[in-house]
């Protein structure tokens, strides 16, 4: 929900609550009467923020808990993985975070091993695509958006359930294609994965 719609919602539950309880307001102006309402929506789209921000920090910390809890040389009840696969299993690090320009319950990540999609205030929606599967990216801006700064990041991959995978209304997306690109090329690397031109 954007901050439009968040305005928009809020001043036509106001004035219907206002209706409802036969209250009228003459002694302020239309204009400043709307300035009000205006408010409370920016305040009701912090709150918003605020909360997604909260969530996110207890996401983190909860992730962090788990990792820290898996102490080196400590048994457990998995058997072990194969040295190969192992090898892969890397501590995953945050290279990025944003959302999309004037949007709540969206965030984009990316991190060593893959690109996110995070939907969602209280329940959350993921979807992510594998660096390793990544084959290449484009970036999309119209006038407008060139004038904000933002754009679309199209990401085309081997994932056959998410072949493409676009990023709307990322704030400076030059830069974020470029993180992706070397993101995936220093995973790949890593991984052991050569170019190979398909025909």
């Amino acid at each position: 929900m954007n901050e439009q719609t968040v305005r928009q919602v809020v001043t036509a539950r106001f004035y219907e609550s206002l209706a409802q309880s036969g209250v009228e307001v003459t002694s302020i102006p239309q204009p400043q009467l709307q300035a009000i309402v205006n408010a409370l929506a920016d305040g009701v789209f912090a709150a918003f923020d605020a909360m997604e921000a909260e969530a996110d920090h207890s996401f983190a910390e909860t992730n962090s808990r788990a990792a820290d809890s898996e102490e080196p040389g400590t048994a457990s009840s998995a058997p072990e993985s194969p040295a190969p696969i192992a090898d892969h299993l890397e501590k995953e690090e945050l290279l990025w975070s944003g959302r999309p320009y004037l949007s709540i319950g969206v965030r984009y990540e990316l991190t060593t091993q893959r690109v996110r999609l995070i939907r969602g205030l209280l329940g959350r929606s993921y979807h992510e695509i594998e660096l390793v599967r990544v084959r290449d990216t484009s970036v999309t801006q119209h006038l407008g958006e060139r004038a904000l700064n933002v754009g679309d990041i199209t990401i085309t991959s081997t994932d056959p359930s998410h072949p493409e995978f676009t990023l709307h209304n990322v704030k400076d997306p030059m830069e974020v294609r470029e993180m992706i690109r070397q993101a995936t090329m220093r995973e790949k690397q890593r991984r052991g994965l050569h170019y190979r031109e398909e025909m």
